[in-house]
């Protein structure tokens, strides 16, 4: 391993990271709602329930909720669901702010928003509504999962690809409403700093994401290894974290498995992989993303795809499949979107994933994963205007106060 080009950044005698400094029309019920004057706005109070301290990309996606909601003065308190024992690092600043919304009184008759999945949907019976907040990746809902929506007054989606599939899978239309995520552009500054990582060479993809097959992990280095040569100035780098809880050293090892005995190569000649091994908190990722010159997700199906907004927001080039959540802010406009093909989920991915038996997904094709990937690393001016126009529609449309809007404009609608 010492000499392969299969690199764990930040592990025994593998290398060390550098140290950290301290401290539209498609958007049915978002783009389409009347505006709401949240200045003098009567609003409802909202309690948010959701795992707000955990480090997932569902748990960001409702801290960023509170956040916008917060930072415009809208009554919410954050009450919070425990699904595991980690905790995300956030500045003190964000710590601080949850931390007062999380002891924040309810009010009566408030508007209670379950964040969390359908499975886990309660009732307030003292809440004015009831409103579930959930997302999912396939092309149909786990078993129950219908029944737990049409329990709630209304089921806020994030994209109209779950507007489909969840309509498809019994739940009631007129409770579906699209309320897309939001995001905080400041940190998300391009000309920040760039974090520095031990095997970074001229040109460096990224990749963020949970060690599963979802995420196209052995599509991604099937076609990066074909596509690039040992002696070309390029490496893919892996940010990736495990919940179904492989230890990375165990991940590192999969991939030397997949490469030598599924693929036939030689470790040693191929194009640089690295593993970065440290812990990144929230405030330092926009630095993750300034180390990088493209972002690479060849995703089998998302229900928002996070790291794929956050990429584009640092102004990334980014490479992705071309169906599921993410397809709500990625666009041939704004990304390279990858084709693929509507499959069923194979036996080895639900039985990873047990809800996946019997759901289709996407998968994306391994041929256009590598022009897309040779365009990016070929094209770097093209690519570069690509992701400042990223940059300027994720500004736009997923801004504080435009999410803020969208979720006071359809508290509004349950009066």
């Amino acid at each position: 391993m010492h000499s392969s080009n299969l690199e764990l950044a930040n592990h025994t005698a593998l290398g060390s990271i550098g140290p950290l400094p301290a401290g539209d029309d498609m958007v049915q019920g978002a783009d389409s709602l009347p505006q709401i004057d949240i200045e003098h706005s009567n609003a409802l109070p909202i309690v948010w329930h959701a795992p707000v301290r955990d480090p997932s990309g569902y748990a960001d996606e409702a801290r960023q909720f509170l956040f916008a909601l917060d930072s415009l003065a809208l009554p919410v308190a954050a009450r919070e669901l425990r699904w595991n024992d980690r905790v995300a690092q956030l500045s003190l600043s964000r710590e601080r702010t949850l931390a007062r919304l999380l002891i924040a009184p309810e009010s009566p008759r408030s508007i209670h928003v379950w964040h969390i999945l359908a499975s886990h949907f309660q009732r307030e019976h003292s809440a004015h509504s009831n409103i579930g907040r959930t997302m999912f990746e396939t092309d149909r809902l786990p078993a129950g999962w219908a029944h737990s929506c049409n329990q709630m007054d209304a089921v806020w989606v994030p994209s109209e690809f779950n507007l489909r599939t969840f309509a498809q899978a019994g739940v009631e239309r007129d409770k579906l409403r699209v309320v897309p995520g939001g995001i905080d552009l400041e940190p998300y500054d391009p000309s920040i700093e760039p974090m520095v990582i031990q095997g970074t060479r001229g040109y460096n993809f990224l990749s963020v994401f949970d060690w599963t097959l979802r995420k196209g992990w052995d599509t991604l280095i099937r076609a990066y290894v074909e596509e690039f040569r040992a002696d070309e100035d390029v490496a893919l780098i892996f940010k990736v974290h495990s919940s179904l809880g492989y230890p990375l050293a165990e991940v590192v090892q999969t991939v030397e498995s997949f490469l030598t005995a599924t693929l036939g190569l030689d470790v040693n000649r191929i194009p640089d992989v690295v593993f970065q091994d440290s812990v990144v908190s929230d405030m330092h990722m926009p630095r993750l993303y300034r180390a990088a010159d493209c972002y690479v997700m060849p995703t089998r199906g998302e229900g928002w795809g996070r790291p794929f907004m956050e990429a584009m927001a640092m102004g990334l080039p980014t490479i992705g499949t071309g169906w599921s959540g993410q397809t709500e802010f990625m666009t041939r406009d704004n990304s390279l979107l990858l084709d693929f093909d509507v499959v069923d989920v194979p036996e080895i991915a639900f039985q990873e994933t047990p809800t996946y038996r019997g759901h289709c997904w996407a998968e994306p094709r391994g041929a256009h994963l590598r022009q897309q990937m040779r365009l990016a690393f070929e094209d770097r001016n093209g690519c570069r205007n690509l992701g400042q126009r990223a940059r300027a529609d994720i500004a736009r449309r997923f801004n504080y106060r435009r999410i803020a809007e969208i979720v006071a404009s359809e508290v509004e609608r349950l009066r």
